[in-house]
């Protein structure tokens, strides 16, 4: 088939690296435009544009699918497919109709759980044990369409962000292909998602990835492994932001109150929680600086945190 892409974080740039692969052609790539990253805000590609770069594929930028000039560059390009992997951008009914053969979604969930921008965040935050990825046809609605195929796996209790996506990754590495080979056939049953079952997944923003020490210890791990690596949860020790990238629940036998620090016996930064429960943490990260192990966090700021004594949700 002829393929507009559309897509930009690395879990796209890998599905996309399938389809460069296969007997598909890809027409022409929609990835958002370039955006600075990091402490000094430099301007660098997607992943999926990279690929695009790498392989000579055309592509394009767009702010807005409502420009009219894109909508003519899709048109001229007679696609068959239009197959969107975490594109980020609201795509029109006009856009969704311009392929042949409609438009595609490849959703990180069992929909109609958790539609929206941040699913898999939230199947960790939740305390989801199961998980998966959803072929389907895209209408205006938003991940409201039917879906052809739907492929499960398991979420553990150490799976974080980086682990649960990889995992969805090879899902599709086993599917994605062959879904297209049955779907170019027209051999696949549209199934009509259920609305009355679905949940949502808003964009994560700074509220989500605050910590709330009120709260039990395997909800704040949750929280934590949801936002690992890509974001990181933070909370404040003192008037400085620190991250908090792994973690895992543990027994207050001290009885701290929520936020409270306690360094351990093994040198590791224990924390109260709500309900006489606690989390250790094992990977932190000063506002400025790298990400680093626990211990070596308390070698460099003990005094810092033996000043303050506790972890807060807001600037002390």
């Amino acid at each position: 088939m002829n393929i507009v892409f559309a897509g930009t974080p690395r879990f796209a740039a890998d599905h996309l690296k399938l389809l460069v692969d296969s007997k598909h052609e890809i027409k022409c790539i929609l990835t958002q435009p370039d955006r600075g990253s990091g402490r000094g805000k430099k301007v660098i590609p997607s992943p999926v544009k990279e690929i695009g770069i790498n392989n000579g594929i055309e592509i394009l930028q767009p702010y807005s699918l409502k420009d009219e000039s894109i909508v003519r560059s899709l048109e001229s390009l007679k696609p068959d497919l239009l197959l969107v992997v975490a594109y980020g951008l609201l795509i029109p009914k006009k856009v969704l109709d311009i392929a042949e053969k409609g438009s595609i979604n490849v959703h990180a969930s069992i929909l109609p759980r958790w539609r929206g921008a941040a699913p898999m965040e939230y199947s960790i935050y939740s305390g989801d044990n199961e998980s998966g990825i959803s072929y389907m046809r895209m209408t205006e609605g938003l991940d409201e369409g039917p879906t052809l195929e739907i492929h499960k796996c398991k979420i553990e209790k150490e799976d974080d962000l980086g682990t649960l996506e990889n995992k969805f990754i090879e899902l599709s590495k086993k599917n994605l292909l062959n879904f297209l080979e049955k779907f170019e056939r027209g051999g696949l049953k549209e199934t009509p998602q259920e609305n009355s079952k679905a949940t949502f997944a808003p964009k994560i923003d700074s509220d989500f990835q605050k910590i709330d020490w009120n709260c039990l210890s395997n909800e704040i791990d949750q929280k934590i492994r949801s936002l690992n690596p890509k974001y990181g949860a933070f909370t404040f020790l003192g008037n400085k932001r620190i991250k908090i990238y792994k973690s895992s629940p543990a027994k207050n036998t001290s009885n701290l109150d929520p936020g409270k620090i306690e360094i351990s016996e093994d040198g590791k930064l224990l924390v109260g929680c709500s309900q006489e429960t606690a989390i250790i943490i094992d990977t932190v990260q000063m506002e400025g600086k790298s990400a680093i192990q626990s211990e070596e966090f308390i070698r460099g700021y003990r005094s810092l945190i033996e000043q303050e004594d506790k972890f807060s949700s807001n600037v002390q």
